[in-house]
Formats: structure tokens, C-alpha cells, sequence
């Protein structure tokens, strides 16, 4: 079959109306996805004699360093113990390198002070730190047996932790050993003196900005306006990143030299919510059309957390999310 410039333009228009067809439909497949999940999970579903631990309900959120369940998972954090839930923090590294004055040693001693402060105003229960080193956080095998021990140990029914696409190459490996170890939580011989978990727990995602591979996937979505006050209250704990590491890394230190000490607790709670808080605005802006689709007589939130269900846990049932987020 000859192919003349007539013939080659009819079939090229061909091509690209099917391509765009193609992409439409898989555009609103991917839609519908996000407005109804069909979630699996890596790790099999608990049979009935197998059930829940007794007492509160417990949420592990497993951060790299000593202020990211803080500043990214806080309201929530504050939602969950309202409810009556159990809540710990926990930080894979020391934060060791997070300062541009002190030492690394300081650095440490300081943030780990800092962490049990902020615990207590935030009523958590607990804020364990467990001491790998900032900056070089690897998903070792020796990393991954540790944080099964300590889940197997805590028996949470939820865990938030980082996406294994995050900008922090802890975060990266954060999100790693937790979703590498979540099968294993499982398997008697492995850690053995730690008793295997039955009921393995469902694990989420804490949001991120990023697109490559994916963008987050909205599963759950929630309002943390009315936790603001005293989300800057806990945060504000975090004094070391607040008013001077993290301004000194963006660059906007010379704002913040006035907030050394809490003398003024409204300008602390706004340089927070500004600078600290605005994923969850963004993420209210970004979110919008999900939170009207699923919450019509709500009003949207100015600030909102957003969460995604990890493929790595156990699949969540709509009774655990519904209880997860209490929506």
C-alpha cells in the first residue's frame, strides 16, 4: 500500500483524534478513581478473630525528623486525641543537622528537648526520637527490624508516614522501611522478639506537593481550622526550626529576629500559620472540588489536611475510614 500526502494526513488525524480520545477516557477514569478508590492492600485482611487491641484507638505517625508529624500531620494529630484516640509521634533521625549555629551534637540534645515539649502541649501519647543520624537515613535492614519492633510493640490500628517521592532523601527512606516492613509485621520468625502482629494496620500517606511519579490521591480529606491555636501552640515548641533554622534556610531569617521569645504569642502563632501552615492552604485550594464533592453542606476549610491511603497496609474497610478520619 502506497502511502501519498493526502492519505498520510487523513491517517494522522486519525491517529491523533483516537490519542485524544485515548486521553479523555483515561482523564476520567482517573477521575473516578479519585471520587471512589477501590483500595487493595499488600498485607491480608485480619479475620475476625484476630480484632483490634482494646482500649483507644492508636495512630503511629512515623516522621524522618523531630518536627514533620508536627507541622505536616498536626491537625489531625489534634482531631484524633479530641476523639478520644492515642497518638505518637516518632522521628527516625536525631535532626541532628538542622541548625546553621549549633553543632550537630547541640543540635540533637536541643531538638530532643524540644520534641517532649512539644508532646506535652499537644497531649500526645509519646514522641520517641530513635536516633538515626540527619541527613543519613538509609532503609538498612537493621532500620526496617527496628521500626517493626517498636509498631509491634505500639499495635497501631493507623500509621502516617512519608511518600517514597518526597524531596528529603529521609523522607524517601522514611517511607521506604515503614511500607517495606508493614507485610513483615506479620511474619513470626522475623523479629521474633517482637510477637508477630495479626492485624496489621492501615497505613496513609501525609501530603506532598510533588507530581512524578503520581500526584497524592485524596482519600481522605479534612478541616484543621478549628485546631489552629493550639497546633501553633505545639508546633511553637519546635523553637530551633521555627525562628531559626528554617527561616535562615529560605531565607527570610531577618522577618522572624523579633519572635526570639514569646513574649508576643499572636505574632508566633501568625509567622506559623504563614509560613509553616501553607500546604494546608494550599492543599484547601487544591482539594476543593474533592471536599464539595463528598462534603456538599460543609463549608470549605481554609486549611486542610490531606491523606492517601498506602497500597503497603492493610486495605482499608469504609468502617476504618470513616473512623480515621471521623467524617
Amino acid at each position: 500500500m502506497s502511502i501519498n500526502r493526502r492519505s498520510f494526513i487523513g491517517l494522522s488525524k486519525g491517529v491523533i483524534a483516537l490519542a485524544a480520545t485515548t486521553a479523555t477516557t483515561t482523564a476520567l477514569a482517573r477521575k473516578q478513581e479519585t471520587a471512589n478508590p477501590k483500595f487493595i492492600g499488600a498485607c491480608p485482611t485480619a479475620s475476625k478473630e484476630y480484632s483490634r487491641r482494646p482500649g483507644p484507638t492508636r495512630v503511629m505517625i512515623i516522621g524522618a525528623h523531630p518536627d514533620d508529624a508536627d507541622i505536616h500531620c498536626g491537625g489531625m494529630a489534634l482531631r484524633l486525641i479530641e476523639r478520644g484516640f492515642k497518638v505518637k509521634f516518632v522521628s527516625l533521625t536525631d535532626g541532628r543537622m538542622g541548625h546553621h549555629i549549633h553543632s550537630p551534637e547541640k543540635t540533637a540534645e536541643v531538638r530532643r528537648a524540644e520534641t517532649l515539649e512539644g508532646a506535652r502541649r499537644m497531649n500526645l501519647d509519646g514522641y520517641d526520637i530513635y536516633g538515626y543520624p540527619d541527613c543519613g537515613l538509609y532503609p538498612t535492614d537493621e532500620a526496617r527490624k527496628k521500626v517493626a519492633r517498636k509498631i509491634r510493640e505500639y499495635q497501631p490500628d493507623f500509621i502516617i508516614t512519608h511518600r517514597m517521592c518526597d524531596y528529603h532523601a529521609d523522607h524517601r527512606a522514611t517511607g521506604q522501611i515503614v511500607t517495606v516492613a508493614s507485610y513483615l509485621l506479620g511474619v513470626p520468625h522475623w523479629c521474633p522478639e517482637a510477637p508477630a502482629q495479626r492485624r496489621r494496620p492501615v497505613i496513609f500517606y501525609m501530603t506532598d506537593p510533588f507530581t512524578n511519579p503520581r500526584p497524592l490521591r485524596p482519600d481522605v480529606v479534612v478541616g484543621v481550622d478549628q485546631y489552629l491555636e493550639k497546633l501553633c501552640d505545639g508546633v511553637d515548641a519546635q523553637a530551633s526550626q521555627i525562628y531559626e533554622w528554617l527561616p535562615w534556610d529560605a531565607g527570610y531569617e531577618a522577618k522572624v529576629a523579633a519572635l526570639g521569645d514569646r513574649s508576643d504569642i499572636k505574632a508566633r502563632n501568625a509567622h506559623i500559620i504563614k509560613y509553616m501552615f501553607g500546604r494546608k492552604r494550599a492543599d484547601a485550594k487544591r482539594f476543593a472540588d474533592v471536599w464539595k464533592g463528598r462534603y456538599p453542606n460543609l463549608p470549605l476549610p481554609k486549611h486542610m489536611e490531606v491523606y492517601e491511603v498506602s497500597e503497603y497496609g492493610r486495605a482499608p474497610t469504609e468502617k476504618d475510614l470513616k473512623l480515621f478520619s471521623g467524617m
